[in-house]
């Protein structure tokens, strides 16, 4: 199935009107990004005319990346979608209620899974505070339990390709219990509930993600 949707991409991406030099040479979009090639800039034409909600990606601070959504699944567990979002060399980021639950392929650290006894709920727009855990490689990180403190920050207009909006954002502080490392997220979230954009520690020092929404996800 993952070799199914690769060959997707390739072939939407290849076939995008007035492309750079960058996809008309798709396989390694995700190396190039920590190769430190420029970023990628879509027009909004381009992004309109996709059948397919997108996204860009920031990893670890570097270039900016394409992604496109590539299949949806059901948390069988929390009835949430899962939305896997894949570069054309086939990384994936999956995302969960606007959170990055797991990533697949990232040349460097790996989210393996997030979970939590909250049911990994929308960020939250009020003060609360809930516990995750994290699993990650390399080194065989798993089971890390983490303490979630979550607060509003404030309100600011966003804007996009293909949109602008109002947005609140909302802050979670992480520490995890063993070491009392702290991570720090942030989630900006429109008047529907959706998260717009974020940026997501997900191993400590080693793996940060920002995500904007191009074409949001229609359902």
């Amino acid at each position: 199935m993952i070799h199914f949707f690769r060959a997707l991409l390739i072939l939407v991406l290849v076939t995008l009107s007035g492309c750079s030099q960058k996809f008309q040479d798709v396989n390694a979009t995700m190396q190039e990004a920590f190769l430190g090639f420029d970023d990628i800039n879509m027009t909004q034409a381009q992004v309109a005319e996709l059948d397919y909600a997108s996204i860009y990606a920031r990893i670890n601070h570097g270039p900016q990346i394409f992604m496109v959504l590539a299949l949806v699944d059901i948390n069988p567990i929390t009835g949430n979608e899962q939305l896997k979002w894949m570069s054309s060399d086939g990384a994936m980021i999956t995302t969960e209620n606007g959170r990055v639950i797991k990533t697949t392929a990232l040349p460097g650290a790996n989210l393996v899974g997030l979970s939590s006894n909250t049911q990994l709920a929308l960020p939250n727009r009020q003060v609360t505070s809930w516990q995750s855990v994290y699993d990650w490689q390399p080194g065989y990180h798993y089971s890390k339990l983490a303490q979630v403190e979550s607060f509003p920050v404030g309100l600011k207009t966003l804007s996009s390709l293909l949109w602008i909006k109002p947005t609140i954002q909302v802050r979670e502080i992480i520490t995890f219990a063993d070491t009392q490392q702290q991570m720090q997220n942030d989630y900006w979230i429109d008047k529907q509930g959706q998260v717009v954009k974020s940026e997501q520690s997900l191993v400590p020092n080693e793996l940060f993600i920002e995500i904007e929404v191009l074409k949001p996800y229609a359902g």
